[in-house]
């Protein structure tokens, strides 16, 4: 589907915030490792989290719909036997990394495949943390194969500086090892962990189904994590909350409005360790007219960028890579320079998100300086319309069609189905609230 883009002058309105991809994917997971029943409410179940859905259903776990925002997952982690399938991972790297570290609990291992490992991101430092508990693995460009032999248990060294999904993955698996010489694993972090927030969302859910983990880090993020083993996931009924994530483009596109806006952004829990509510603050320090209602788990937004103006900012991204495309875009409309630094680590997401983005916004008369951990976005005064290649990549598609909004002329869009990674809703909800936009064939 193509959507074509053309200027807006208002939003307004109410719309819900998407679940979380990120508590999804850990609450299906957690639930599947459970013995029992679980009632998952409110999961996201498209893009990324229905390659996780996809992969609990070929190792036997079921998962049911219950209602039209409830799920019921039964685990069989008991029973799993030699998985022979090919597991298709896409491009989730959630997905691949957590079942990278759960193949160490299935007799004959784990077999995978997918874009992720075609496009070569990041999984070795995973693999070889894995060696210390008896992991071997065969990677090609293609496939990859990951199995446990013997019952070592040594202590699982991981460096914290190239994904924060690698410690995740470590901390998801180690409760339900059984290691006859260690009543605990130690996973040790060998440098700072980048995107911090999303571990703590980790051992948020870990606590929720009942797995005790000691943290030991200093103000760096470097130190360990104490496992106690043979631990048991206790069944839930788990509630996913609102995405801050994504609803970073609803907060970007009401503040760029010429004219007077007002969107109210509902179902948001702010006591979630969400790191991407940082998203609010950072809109504030700009000049953005937001309201926090904590009481009513809601946002309200005041758009209108000529009477609240915005201005660039230096902004530091280490923890908090999924703002980047959408504070980018902001970056163009803020008076003077915004700089995006801390920035390394988005070259190995979906996309290389500094690359593409510079790519992107100089197509619509952006200056744009690109360095290798940083971009710097100038304010332009006149966005141009075009027609955008995001590579594939949800965030950077959303990013673009917030742009493209306030754009001189219209824009367009292939592949907006990409959206459905993160956002499923997107679409419909930017039309809701005024946005003139359509989708074609």
């Amino acid at each position: 589907m193509k959507l074509r883009i053309a200027p807006t002058k208002k939003l307004i309105g109410t719309v819900n915030a998407p679940p979380s991809k990120s508590y999804s994917h850990r609450a299906l997971i957690a639930s599947s490792l459970a013995k029992g029943v679980s009632i998952i409410k409110n999961p996201l179940i498209s893009g990324d989290v229905e390659v996780t859905i996809d992969i609990l259903k070929s190792l036997g776990h079921r998962i049911s719909r219950v209602s039209d925002d409830t799920y019921m997952v039964k685990g069989n982690m008991k029973t799993i036997k030699t998985v022979k399938k090919l597991l298709d991972c896409r491009n989730s790297g959630t997905s691949i990394r957590i079942f990278t570290a759960i193949a160490m609990l299935i007799d004959g291992g784990l077999f995978f495949t997918g874009e992720f490992i075609k496009r070569k991101r990041p999984i070795i430092p995973l693999l070889k943390a894995l060696e210390s508990i008896g992991c071997n693995y065969r990677l090609t460009e293609k496939e990859l194969k990951v199995k446990r032999k013997g019952k070592k248990c040594d202590i699982l060294s991981i460096p914290g500086d190239i994904s924060s999904q690698f410690v995740s993955a470590l901390l998801m698996m180690c409760p339900l090892l059984d290691c006859k010489k260690r009543n605990s694993m130690i996973v040790k972090i060998t440098s700072p962990i980048t995107s911090y927030p999303y571990v703590k969302i980790t051992l948020d859910v870990l606590r929720s189904f009942g797995i005790k983990i000691q943290e030991n880090l200093n103000n760096e993020k470097v130190g360990s994590y104490l496992v106690p083993c043979k631990q048991n996931y206790r069944a839930q009924t788990y509630e996913v909350p609102g995405d801050f994530s994504s609803i970073s483009v609803i907060l970007a596109a009401t503040i760029l409005t010429p004219e007077e806006s007002q969107v109210v952004i509902k179902n948001l829990n702010f006591e979630k360790p969400q790191g991407d509510q940082r998203i609010i603050e950072i809109l504030q320090k700009m000049g953005a007219n937001i309201r926090t209602l904590k009481e009513n788990n809601c946002l309200i937004v005041n758009g209108n960028i000529n009477q609240n103006p915005l201005t660039g900012i230096a902004i530091d991204i280490r923890d908090t890579p999924d703002l980047f495309p959408i504070l980018s875009i902001i970056g163009a409309f803020a008076k003077g320079k915004t700089e995006i630094f801390n920035a390394l680590n988005l070259r190995k997401k979906e996309s290389d998100r500094i690359s593409v983005i510079a790519k992107e916004l100089s197509k619509m008369g952006v200056k744009v300086l690109e360095e290798k951990d940083k971009i710097t976005i100038y304010h332009c005064k006149e966005l141009r319309g075009a027609s955008f290649n995001h590579e594939n990549d949800h965030r950077i598609a959303m990013a673009l069609t917030v742009a493209s909004l306030f754009a001189q002329g219209p824009s367009q869009i292939e592949n907006i189905e990409i959206v459905e990674d993160s956002y499923p809703n997107f679409v419909d909800h930017i039309k809701k609230l005024g946005a003139n936009v359509d989708l074609v064939e």
